[in-house]
């Protein structure tokens, strides 16, 4: 066959999409000594994208078949209008894969060498459509995602903040809630950097929208940094009692109420602790930590447990009253229950307040005007208004 006929060959395969054919006939071509134009270059550079990178699942692979891609095509400007690139959308998949597994030899490094080979500027910020419901992140977030991500685990904890600060001002609209976790990394940053009263200003921004356990865990460390042990058990009760998240995802967590308890003088309940998290481990046949199983057995504790729910549920009365320590409980009356019976108002003195039937601990039959009530107070944020408000919580019904 001819260097002309390769030549064509390829380019009416590729024109019908059959890369895998175009792509023999490119590399025929090019091996007979000749070059291709800048037209040609493209299309072999979507042939290579579609045989040997779209579906790769081997880096070392996919990594060098990225080299080869990016010496025949360049980055689009995408900013404006959302144009097809190879050279972008082969990159960012390389990214996600050092990112997917970025705590192994040495991929946060690869991971920021390749981010640093496209310029965010040029990115689109389209987010395609999934379905009906969902979307996928821009080409610009997942490449913000990525970075800070990679730089966080190298400790790069300033580049961290700058590049998250800029993806919140550069991108107009953010997919899956992606502008809280830029706010999430930020505030790790400042942590790392122990500047925990900033910390807490992006996590308080946050939890006014987001009120996922790991949030509250956060903001109960900083305050730990702080040494405002008060502040930092109230917010880490409120984390453990949270009903979303695994208990067996929550064993720092845990460790940390029991550290708290153990500075304020509370040794047995710093053990019971312990005890959780080592009771989790046990049922999940998870290794221990050294010298744990004999200082345990000095309590005379049962090694073997792996019942971590019962001692979960015991230590949860404990968390109640971390949670609203220094407050004393309210008294009142359920003035107004919607109709869906899901949340209503209760009157204390001259006060209402708005509760959710979830908060209400006896039995929900109990849920009607002018059942009088006991509960606790907790700060909440009106989405529609933006404006903090107190919700009763940990309600009981105080009449039988």
């Amino acid at each position: 066959m001819t260097k002309v006929t390769d030549l064509e060959k390829a380019r009416e395969y590729n024109r019908v999409k059959k890369y895998e054919e175009s792509l023999k006939h490119y590399q025929s071509y090019l091996e007979s000594g000749e070059k291709l134009s800048e037209q040609d270059k493209g299309r072999y550079a979507w042939d290579i994208y579609f045989v040997k990178i779209k579906n790769s699942t081997n880096i070392n692979e996919m990594e060098e078949n990225v080299k080869e891609l990016i010496q025949y095509t360049s980055q689009r400007n995408a900013s404006r209008k959302d144009l097809p690139c190879a050279f972008t959308i082969s990159i960012l998949k390389l990214m996600k894969f050092y990112s997917d597994n970025i705590t192994f030899n040495n991929n946060a490094y690869k991971l920021i060498a390749w981010a640093d080979k496209l310029n965010p500027q040029y990115l689109s910020n389209t987010q395609a459509k999934r379905d009906d419901s969902h979307k996928y992140n821009s080409n610009k977030e997942n490449w913000y995602l990525q970075i800070t991500k990679g730089l966080f685990e190298i400790k790069k904890y300033k580049e961290v903040i700058e590049l998250s600060n800029e993806a919140l001002e550069t991108i107009p609209v953010f997919n899956n809630s992606n502008d809280i976790w830029f706010k999430y990394k930020i505030s790790k940053s400042y942590r790392e950097l122990g500047e925990y009263d900033t910390a807490l200003e992006y996590l308080e921004d946050i939890v006014k929208v987001k009120n996922e356990w790991f949030f509250f865990n956060e903001i109960a460390i900083n305050y730990f940094k702080k040494e405002d042990y008060d502040s930092s058990a109230k917010w880490a009760a409120k984390a453990a009692l949270s009903h979303d998240g695994k208990i067996e995802s929550k064993l720092k967590l845990f460790l940390l109420i029991g550290e708290i308890l153990k500075i304020k003088g509370y040794e047995d309940e710093y053990i019971w602790h312990k005890y959780l998290v080592y009771t989790i481990r046990n049922a999940n046949e998870w290794s221990q930590e050294e010298g744990w199983a004999e200082e345990l057995a000095s309590y005379e504790l049962d090694l073997e447990n792996t019942d971590y729910k019962t001692i979960y549920d015991e230590l949860s009365n404990l968390w109640l009253s971390l949670k609203f320590i220094g407050q004393e409980r309210k008294y009142g009356s359920i003035t107004k229950v919607f109709d869906h019976q899901k949340s209503g108002f209760i009157k204390s003195g001259k006060d209402s307040y708005y509760f959710n039937a979830y908060e209400f601990q006896d039995d929900k039959s109990f849920i009607y005007e002018g059942t009088k009530v006991s509960f606790f107070l907790e700060k909440a944020y009106n989405k529609k208004t933006g404006e903090e408000v107190e919700n009763a919580v940990n309600i009981y019904c105080e009449e039988y």
